[in-house]
Protein backbone atom coordinates (compact mmCIF):
# COMPACT_ATOMS: atom_id res chain seq x y z
CA UNK A 1 0.00 0.00 0.00
CA UNK A 2 1.09 3.54 -0.70
CA UNK A 3 0.70 6.49 1.68
CA UNK A 4 -2.67 7.40 0.13
CA UNK A 5 -4.06 3.88 0.58
CA UNK A 6 -3.84 2.65 -3.01
CA UNK A 7 -2.16 -0.66 -3.73
CA UNK A 8 0.98 -0.81 -5.84
CA UNK A 9 0.56 -3.15 -8.78
CA UNK A 10 3.36 -4.46 -11.00
CA UNK A 11 3.62 -3.49 -14.66
CA UNK A 12 1.72 -5.77 -16.99
CA UNK A 13 4.63 -7.39 -18.80
CA UNK A 14 4.28 -8.46 -22.43
CA UNK A 15 8.00 -8.03 -23.08
CA UNK A 16 10.11 -10.69 -24.84
CA UNK A 17 7.02 -12.53 -26.15
CA UNK A 18 7.93 -12.11 -29.83
CA UNK A 19 4.74 -10.11 -30.49
CA UNK A 20 4.40 -8.98 -34.10
CA UNK A 21 1.16 -7.04 -33.62
CA UNK A 22 -0.60 -5.23 -30.81
CA UNK A 23 -3.64 -7.47 -31.30
CA UNK A 24 -1.62 -10.45 -30.00
CA UNK A 25 -1.83 -8.94 -26.49
CA UNK A 26 -5.40 -10.19 -26.18
CA UNK A 27 -4.43 -13.81 -26.87
CA UNK A 28 -1.17 -14.02 -24.90
CA UNK A 29 -0.63 -14.10 -21.17
CA UNK A 30 1.70 -11.50 -19.70
CA UNK A 31 4.97 -12.73 -18.25
CA UNK A 32 4.94 -13.60 -14.58
CA UNK A 33 6.99 -11.50 -12.24
CA UNK A 34 7.78 -11.56 -8.54
CA UNK A 35 4.59 -9.70 -7.64
CA UNK A 36 1.24 -11.13 -8.61
CA UNK A 37 -1.07 -9.30 -10.96
CA UNK A 38 -4.32 -7.95 -9.56
CA UNK A 39 -7.46 -8.66 -11.54
CA UNK A 40 -10.60 -6.55 -11.39
CA UNK A 41 -14.03 -8.18 -11.18
CA UNK A 42 -14.18 -7.82 -14.96
CA UNK A 43 -11.15 -10.13 -15.28
CA UNK A 44 -8.98 -7.36 -16.69
CA UNK A 45 -5.64 -6.55 -15.11
CA UNK A 46 -5.24 -3.62 -12.73
CA UNK A 47 -2.05 -1.72 -13.47
CA UNK A 48 -0.90 1.73 -14.52
CA UNK A 49 2.18 0.39 -16.31
CA UNK A 50 2.52 -1.67 -19.49
CA UNK A 51 5.67 -3.28 -20.88
CA UNK A 52 5.72 -4.19 -24.57
CA UNK A 53 9.47 -3.89 -25.03
CA UNK A 54 11.75 -6.31 -26.86
CA UNK A 55 9.17 -7.61 -29.32
CA UNK A 56 8.81 -7.36 -33.10
CA UNK A 57 6.09 -4.68 -33.20
CA UNK A 58 6.04 -2.61 -36.39
CA UNK A 59 2.90 -0.65 -35.48
CA UNK A 60 0.97 0.34 -32.38
CA UNK A 61 -2.21 1.11 -34.29
CA UNK A 62 -5.07 -0.20 -32.14
CA UNK A 63 -3.15 -0.10 -28.84
CA UNK A 64 -5.94 1.89 -27.19
CA UNK A 65 -8.68 -0.61 -28.11
CA UNK A 66 -6.59 -3.64 -27.12
CA UNK A 67 -5.64 -1.98 -23.84
CA UNK A 68 -9.33 -1.82 -22.93
CA UNK A 69 -9.51 -5.60 -23.37
CA UNK A 70 -6.47 -6.26 -21.18
CA UNK A 71 -6.35 -3.43 -18.60
CA UNK A 72 -9.10 -2.35 -16.22
CA UNK A 73 -8.40 1.38 -16.61
CA UNK A 74 -6.06 2.04 -19.53
CA UNK A 75 -6.93 5.74 -19.42
CA UNK A 76 -4.92 5.82 -16.16
CA UNK A 77 -1.82 4.30 -17.76
CA UNK A 78 1.22 6.30 -16.57
CA UNK A 79 4.14 4.22 -17.89
CA UNK A 80 4.47 2.58 -21.31
CA UNK A 81 7.58 0.77 -22.51
CA UNK A 82 7.73 0.22 -26.29
CA UNK A 83 11.53 0.09 -26.50
CA UNK A 84 13.43 -2.33 -28.73
CA UNK A 85 10.74 -3.04 -31.29
CA UNK A 86 10.62 -2.21 -35.01
CA UNK A 87 8.37 0.85 -34.85
CA UNK A 88 8.93 3.17 -37.82
CA UNK A 89 6.15 5.60 -36.79
CA UNK A 90 3.76 6.27 -33.94
CA UNK A 91 -0.01 6.07 -33.96
CA UNK A 92 -2.28 8.86 -32.77
CA UNK A 93 -3.76 6.13 -30.52
CA UNK A 94 -1.09 7.16 -28.00
CA UNK A 95 -3.00 10.41 -27.43
CA UNK A 96 -5.73 8.42 -25.68
CA UNK A 97 -3.33 7.73 -22.81
CA UNK A 98 -3.68 11.22 -21.39
CA UNK A 99 -2.21 10.23 -17.99
CA UNK A 100 1.03 8.95 -19.54
CA UNK A 101 4.08 10.26 -17.68
CA UNK A 102 6.84 7.88 -18.78
CA UNK A 103 7.30 6.64 -22.35
CA UNK A 104 10.20 4.50 -23.56
CA UNK A 105 10.64 4.43 -27.34
CA UNK A 106 14.39 3.84 -27.59
CA UNK A 107 15.81 1.22 -29.93
CA UNK A 108 13.16 1.43 -32.66
CA UNK A 109 13.19 2.66 -36.27
CA UNK A 110 11.56 6.07 -35.75
CA UNK A 111 12.76 8.50 -38.44
CA UNK A 112 10.37 11.46 -38.52
CA UNK A 113 10.89 13.65 -35.48
CA UNK A 114 8.19 16.17 -36.38
CA UNK A 115 5.55 13.42 -36.63
CA UNK A 116 6.67 11.91 -33.31
CA UNK A 117 6.58 15.32 -31.59
CA UNK A 118 3.12 16.10 -32.98
CA UNK A 119 1.76 12.99 -31.28
CA UNK A 120 3.77 13.34 -28.07
CA UNK A 121 2.82 17.00 -27.63
CA UNK A 122 -0.74 15.85 -26.87
CA UNK A 123 0.54 14.05 -23.75
CA UNK A 124 0.45 16.93 -21.28
CA UNK A 125 1.72 14.89 -18.30
CA UNK A 126 4.69 13.30 -20.10
CA UNK A 127 7.88 14.07 -18.20
CA UNK A 128 10.20 11.14 -18.99
CA UNK A 129 10.93 10.13 -22.59
CA UNK A 130 13.51 7.98 -24.34
CA UNK A 131 14.10 8.15 -28.09
CA UNK A 132 17.81 7.34 -28.40
CA UNK A 133 18.78 4.52 -30.72
CA UNK A 134 16.33 5.65 -33.40
CA UNK A 135 17.37 7.11 -36.78
CA UNK A 136 15.73 10.43 -35.77
CA UNK A 137 18.44 10.88 -33.14
CA UNK A 138 20.84 11.77 -35.98
CA UNK A 139 18.74 14.80 -36.86
CA UNK A 140 20.33 18.20 -36.33
CA UNK A 141 19.10 19.87 -33.11
CA UNK A 142 17.43 16.61 -32.01
CA UNK A 143 17.58 17.42 -28.31
CA UNK A 144 16.64 21.08 -28.72
CA UNK A 145 13.56 20.31 -30.81
CA UNK A 146 12.30 17.79 -28.27
CA UNK A 147 12.87 20.05 -25.27
CA UNK A 148 11.19 22.94 -27.09
CA UNK A 149 8.17 20.84 -28.15
CA UNK A 150 7.67 19.09 -24.80
CA UNK A 151 7.97 21.79 -22.11
CA UNK A 152 7.08 19.45 -19.21
CA UNK A 153 9.90 17.02 -20.01
CA UNK A 154 12.24 16.42 -17.05
CA UNK A 155 14.23 13.55 -18.51
CA UNK A 156 15.25 12.76 -22.09
CA UNK A 157 17.13 9.58 -22.96
CA UNK A 158 17.76 8.83 -19.27
CA UNK A 159 19.37 12.25 -18.74
CA UNK A 160 17.83 15.07 -16.72
CA UNK A 161 16.66 18.12 -18.65
CA UNK A 162 18.06 21.12 -16.79
CA UNK A 163 17.19 24.81 -16.82
CA UNK A 164 20.51 25.34 -18.61
CA UNK A 165 19.33 22.92 -21.33
CA UNK A 166 16.12 24.90 -21.67
CA UNK A 167 17.98 28.23 -21.87
CA UNK A 168 20.42 26.86 -24.49
CA UNK A 169 17.48 25.48 -26.47
CA UNK A 170 15.73 28.86 -26.46
CA UNK A 171 18.93 30.62 -27.53
CA UNK A 172 19.71 28.16 -30.34
CA UNK A 173 16.17 28.18 -31.68
CA UNK A 174 15.98 32.00 -31.44
CA UNK A 175 19.29 32.31 -33.30
CA UNK A 176 18.11 29.89 -36.00
CA UNK A 177 14.81 31.75 -36.44
CA UNK A 178 16.62 35.11 -36.64
CA UNK A 179 19.06 33.71 -39.22
CA UNK A 180 16.20 32.39 -41.36
CA UNK A 181 14.30 35.70 -41.22
CA UNK A 182 17.38 37.67 -42.27
CA UNK A 183 18.23 35.20 -45.03
CA UNK A 184 14.84 35.58 -46.75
Amino acid sequence: MTANGTSVTPPVDFSFLNLYSIEEMSSKNPRRGVKRYHRAKSGRLESHALRLNNNQLTSIQGINAISYQVLEQPEKLTWLDLSFNNLASLSSDLSAFSSLKILYLHGNQLRHLNHVLTILSTLQHLYNLTLHGNPLQERKRYKEQIIHSLPNLRSLDFTNVTQTDRRKTRNKLDTTALYRRNKV
